[in-house]
């Protein structure tokens, strides 16, 4: 009996603290932005964005695929820690070429950041976009 009290206060324990944790939202440091899904935009500026977000698309494939070659290699039994530098200099490069691509489409703010309007702070990368977007 005080065996199944234990486990059922373990597991209310644990409810409480995740149901805690989840209210605060998305946090800092690497998560989940608003980008500009928030934003009230208007339809030229959608499209404007829609149009920057499929002309970007291969340069978030890429940064995913960067990720996780860094994951791996950084994981390895005795890391290789020039192919981990080099790995990271690839992916600041995808990054520099992401914000020069949002310049160009001239969408203000662009980058690794704060979202305007948002806890999240860090990449903040949405199904919209990566970093701080604010028009």
């Amino acid at each position: 009996m005080k065996k199944t009290i234990r486990i059922a206060l373990t597991i209310a324990l644990v409810v409480s603290i995740t149901t805690a944790a989840m209210a605060f939202g998305p946090g800092y440091g690497h998560g989940y932005g608003m980008g500009m899904t928030g934003a009230n935009l208007t339809p030229e500026q959608a499209q404007k964005y829609a149009q920057f977000q499929k002309d970007i698309l291969p340069l978030k494939q890429k940064m995913l695929q960067l990720k996780t070659e860094l994951m791996t290699l950084r994981t390895a039994a005795t890391p290789d820690w020039n192919a981990i530098a080099a790995k990271q200099k690839e992916m600041v490069d995808v990054r520099t070429e992401i914000q020069k691509k949002a310049a160009e489409a001239g969408i203000s703010g662009f980058g690794p950041g704060l979202c305007k309007g948002g806890k999240g702070m860090g990449m903040g990368m949405s199904k919209m976009g990566m970093g701080r977007m604010g028009m």
